[in-house]
């Protein structure tokens, strides 16, 4: 792994928030997944930084930040935290990229609290499972945490990480991804899972926004058929299926994943 720059940690609304920032220039803001931290970015940190000024946070109750403290939260606590966290860095202008469960926050960010963006990556999109009936949105749930529960987070995450790698996933690649999510925390984790049971990311999607989706063609979790769902969605949006991979593209192909980042961001198109 590339060297990450060091944590920040600022207040903001009475909740300490860290984030890890390189760089100057135009903003490009990172937004983890479910499994991440600002870490995981730590590519994208070092490519970008010659550009823009790359910022990547932990989100509530991951990394240095702490937890939301609200039961049952929705993408609009997520977001309303994110937007107090670029006010605070005087970020008013941005391109937005988010992983996974990220992309329902930066998705909620621009509708819930009048975000502009310079453009929106959605890679390896979830859609949250807001829209299935009760009785089976609440086994989905109740699984994953009893999962949780029982192995605890780091087995948990070295079981759960081997599954949502593409098998063709270099060695370096899939101990990269693991050390990421070996140390997500248990109560940020199970927070976020919370929020994405209850959310539908296409209720939040704003087809004005130039938007680009990106999938792996190994992604198990958010498969190209779910990508093109979304794509579908948004007119003039772009659409990228990387191959041999899984659900850790900044990881598993970070080059790849760069080189089509670094083409969306500075096309006008």
């Amino acid at each position: 792994m590339t060297d990450l720059p060091e944590r920040n940690v600022t207040r903001v609304d009475d909740r300490n928030l860290a984030w890890r920032e390189a760089g100057s220039g135009p903003a490009l803001v990172l937004v983890h997944g479910i499994g991440g931290h600002a870490g995981s970015w730590r590519n994208q940190l070092t490519e970008f930084s010659s550009s823009h000024r790359v910022i990547a946070w932990d989100a509530p109750g991951y990394g240095g930040s702490d937890p939301l403290g609200i039961d049952a939260p929705r993408a609009s606590d997520y977001s309303s935290v994110l937007a107090a966290f670029l006010r605070t860095l005087g970020v008013s202008s941005a391109h937005l990229v988010g992983h996974s469960l990220g992309s329902i926050m930066i998705a909620s960010l621009c509708k819930a609290h009048g975000f502009v963006p310079e453009g929106l990556t959605f890679l390896q999109p979830v859609t949250g499972t807001g829209l299935l009936p009760d009785e089976k949105r609440e086994a989905i749930r109740k699984t994953r945490i009893d999962d949780m529960t029982r192995l605890g987070a780091r087995e948990f995450a070295i079981q759960r990480g081997r599954t949502i790698l593409s098998p063709k996933a270099t060695p370096s690649a899939v101990t990269d991804a693991l050390e990421v999510m070996m140390v997500v925390p248990q109560q940020g984790y199970l927070a976020a899972w919370d929020m994405m049971c209850a959310e539908d990311l296409f209720s939040l999607i704003e087809p004005r926004h130039r938007t680009m989706v990106v999938c792996g063609s190994d992604d198990p979790v958010s498969p190209p058929e779910t990508g093109q769902a979304i794509a579908d969605r948004i007119p003039n949006s772009a659409f990228h299926v990387l191959k041999d991979v899984g659900h850790y593209a900044a990881l598993e192909a970070p080059d790849r994943l760069n080189a089509i980042l670094r083409d969306f961001i500075t096309s006008k198109t």
